[in-house]
């Protein structure tokens, strides 16, 4: 799920399977009101026609029990302090390196955990000497890690890392999974009728990036919770696009709109079906797959002569979904990723190219050589007279590159620099 979504937080109660409340929805909650019609029930087989493109997990946080190495936290200490001063100046970088890969220390912790360090695959949250009953170590681990090398793999380095910090680290327990399935479908999924969701949970929100619509939250904040949404559009703002290469390797013709319905597993759902071993889940995954998607939260076809929802049938579509299965394939070697803080150059070059495209449309410039001699002149010219800027352009420029100068920074040469 994206950082930039947007939606009402709500809180939810619901039991996983202790819960027999269906809710239905309100009409009112449907966003079909404002997208177009519903979905006609009657349509040819063809229309209904879903395909599914991947399933896999793509979201884990592990909690990890031990001891914070003798001399660690005080490494840890000098090098955010480092991180601090950086903040300041706009220059200094701390970097750190555990189970031989590279991580950046953070200027500032995390509620009761003072020192957090990153890269682009891992996020770890790490105790100081008065930690109390709070685990040690919290190991947040990437959708594109997990993506391209898989979840044994996954959780295999993220032992690694934890072995580095932690003395007698124990193998991890789950705080957060999301199990998802990207799929193509001929449905506009905005436009279903409400009225045809069952979900045990009555907490509904629409999924917002950038103010923009991209489909529906069902049990929000809620230790259960289940996201459907336009995938296509929102990686175009997240610039996850490796997820490309992996739906055009099972298929996906390049252009369809693929879709993704995701179940959010936080740690109190999973000692319900006993399943907070790392270990342990990945045998449950088909079957925590289907109970979600036929008990807890379901598509269906409306029966007009049966004012009993519980009876109504799956919709083929969901049937479909509901049907998916999480298999173990052959992966990525973990090794081969880059773990270095800095944007891929397709996300540079694909993303200025597309801006600069849409500057030559609007100033009606036929060659990008012209574009690229013009452009400055009119930036310059937007931040002088723009309302409520109070900065010059060659000002803004300089505090972007600063930011930016520490939020991406390669950490092996950085490390290297420090021998």
């Amino acid at each position: 799920m994206s950082k930039n979504e947007q939606v009402q937080k709500n809180q939810d109660g619901d039991n996983l399977f202790a819960s027999k409340k269906e809710t239905d929805f309100g009409v009112n909650a449907n966003p079909a009101d404002e997208q177009g019609a519903p979905l006609c029930n009657t349509a040819p087989p063809k229309y209904h026609q879903t395909r599914i493109i991947r399933s896999g997990v793509d979201s884990l946080y592990l909690s990890f029990r031990g001891e914070v190495r003798s001399g660690l936290l005080s490494e840890l200490q000098e090098k955010k302090e480092i991180a601090k001063g950086g903040r300041r100046s706009g220059k200094a970088v701390a970097a750190l390196r555990l189970a031989n890969i590279p991580f950046k220390v953070h200027a500032k912790g995390q509620g009761m955990h003072p020192f957090v360090v990153s890269n682009a695959h891992f996020r770890l949250r790490v105790a100081g000497e008065n930690a109390g009953k709070v685990p040690p170590l919290y190991v947040e681990i990437s959708s594109e890690l997990l993506s391209c090398c898989g979840y044994e793999s996954s959780l295999q380095a993220a032992r690694e890392v934890a072995d580095s910090l932690l003395t007698d680290a124990d193998n991890g327990s789950i705080s957060r999974i999301d199990l998802c399935v990207d799929f193509t479908s001929r449905i506009d999924w905005q436009a279903i009728d409400a009225k045809r969701w069952r979900c045990r949970s009555n907490r509904r929100a629409f999924y917002l990036e950038s103010e923009q619509l991209l489909g529906n939250v069902f049990g929000q904040s809620g230790e259960v919770s289940a996201r459907l949404y336009n995938k296509t559009k929102e990686i175009e703002r997240s610039e996850k696009v490796f997820f490309k290469e992996l739906w055009q390797q099972n298929g996906w013709d390049g252009e369809s709109s693929v879709w993704r319905l995701e179940f959010q597993l936080r740690r109190e759902a999973l000692k319900a079906c006993q399943s907070i071993d790392p270990d342990f889940i990945i045998e449950l995954f088909n079957s925590l797959w289907c109970y979600y998607t036929t008990q807890w939260l379901s598509l269906c076809d409306i029966n007009p002569s049966d004012s009993n929802r519980s009876r109504w049938p799956l919709a083929t579509e969901w049937q479909t979904l509901s049907k998916a299965k999480f298999t173990r394939h052959p992966v990525e070697d973990i090794h081969r990723l880059n773990f270095e803080c800095i944007p891929s150059d397709e996300s540079i070059f694909v993303g200025t190219t597309g801006y600069l495209t849409s500057f030559m449309v609007k100033y009606e410039i036929e060659s990008m050589a012209e574009a690229l001699a013009v452009y400055l002149e009119h930036a310059r010219s937007y931040f002088k007279s723009a309302e409520n800027k109070h900065i010059s352009f060659d000002a803004y420029v300089e505090k972007k590159v600063a930011e930016k100068r520490l939020k991406f920074v390669k950490l092996g040469n950085l490390l290297e620099s420090e021998k």
